[in-house]
């Protein structure tokens, strides 16, 4: 069988437009594709360096913005008393008692609970950079020491904020009581104008067409940050709170009882008789 020159030439042809094929999908192509992967790698790479840079020359000015807010945080907590406990409660009722005035009925103080924050989500940046290459570049301009060191500031003072900083708590204080719609104003002024943190969570008011007055119920958030460093509980002065009681029962008095002399002393006097006509 005899191959004709034309033949041989079109063969040629052929296995040259296979090999061109073969080489632009084996190994143009891929070569173009980790060419560009590599491009792309390098801008965000010189995106990272970038901000190191800015950052880093504005080193000194984030130090200083982490100290004034560390220490406008410090200032706020220090409004907060370390512990709310009961005897508060207690004290702060028998004050509205006496500043609005009004007539108390019960008193209902819960336990001390963690005030329940809102979640903050954070945005989470995915950096496809190579850390590796990063570094090396630090070590090559020298100024991976810097930026360590800048680091650790920062982060030193976030401890520092972290370990004089403890969780927000509350108490609540419920308080049930009778009172004028003066005694109202005055005892809503009275809450907001304490030292301690607090607030009213609930208020009903109910208006009594027997008596004129307002059946109330006021619910009071007392605020607390535990931990805080040189700081104490400061007890409360309690000299002024009546204790103690002649009637456990509260009953009325029926007219003309507060005259009656003491039983006790009657029935000494009438032993003592008895004994003396017994002598003679």
């Amino acid at each position: 069988m005899k191959v004709s020159k034309r033949d041989i030439l079109l063969l040629v042809g052929f296995l040259g437009i296979l090999a061109a094929v073969c080489s632009y999908l084996f190994v143009f192509q891929p070569a173009m594709e980790k060419a560009d992967a590599l491009e792309q790698e390098n801008l965000q790479l010189q995106s990272r360096i970038n901000d190191l840079n800015l950052k880093m020359a504005q080193k000194d000015s984030y130090v200083d913005e982490t100290e004034r807010m560390k220490r406008e945080t410090d200032a706020i907590y220090q409004r907060f008393p370390v512990d709310v406990r009961e005897e508060d409660g207690v004290l702060l009722a028998v004050n509205q008692e006496l500043i609005a005035p009004m007539v108390i009925s019960s008193i209902s103080i819960g336990a001390c609970e963690p005030v329940a924050m809102p979640d903050i989500q954070q945005e989470d940046v995915d950096h496809t950079y190579e850390i590796a290459e990063v570094e090396e570049y630090e070590a090559q301009e020298g100024i991976a020491d810097d930026t360590a060191a800048a680091a650790g500031s920062v982060e030193a003072s976030a401890a520092g904020v972290e370990d004089s900083v403890s969780m927000l708590m509350e108490r609540n204080v419920t308080i049930n009581y009778v009172v004028s719609y003066e005694g109202l104003k005055r005892g809503i002024k009275n809450i907001s104008a304490q030292d301690n943190r607090m607030s009213i969570s609930n208020l009903t008011v109910t208006y009594d067409e027997t008596t004129g007055l307002l059946a109330g119920t006021t619910s009071v958030d007392m605020y607390c940050v535990p931990g805080q460093p040189d700081k104490e509980y400061v007890q409360p002065a309690l000299s002024s709170v009546l204790l103690g009681t002649n009637n456990i029962f509260g009953s009325i008095e029926l007219q003309g009882e507060s005259t009656l002399e003491d039983l006790e002393e009657d029935l000494a006097e009438n032993t003592e008789e008895s004994v003396n006509d017994g002598n003679d």
